[in-house]
């Protein structure tokens, strides 16, 4: 059985754990391009989890921020 205590601690927590996985998954990806492509389909499903945020100005620019942030800035 898989506990929460034994999992990667959330970055942030609002975007859940598959995200959080899906991010660990970018950090995997070699290829430049494809990644970029992927980030960006992250992106836009963050971007559906937590849609308070496309009342914000610049919203893709504080989703792309909590991207790096959930990646420990390493995309």
């Amino acid at each position: 059985m898989d506990y929460n205590t034994s999992r990667n601690y959330l970055e942030m927590r609002e975007y859940g754990r598959h995200i959080q996985k899906m991010v660990e998954y970018l950090l995997t990806i070699e290829d430049r391009e494809k990644r970029n492509i992927q980030a960006k389909s992250v992106i836009e499903l963050m971007g559906f989890l937590n849609p308070s945020l496309k009342n914000i100005e610049d919203y893709k620019h504080k989703l792309w921020d909590h991207l790096f942030f959930m990646s420990n800035f390493q995309l």
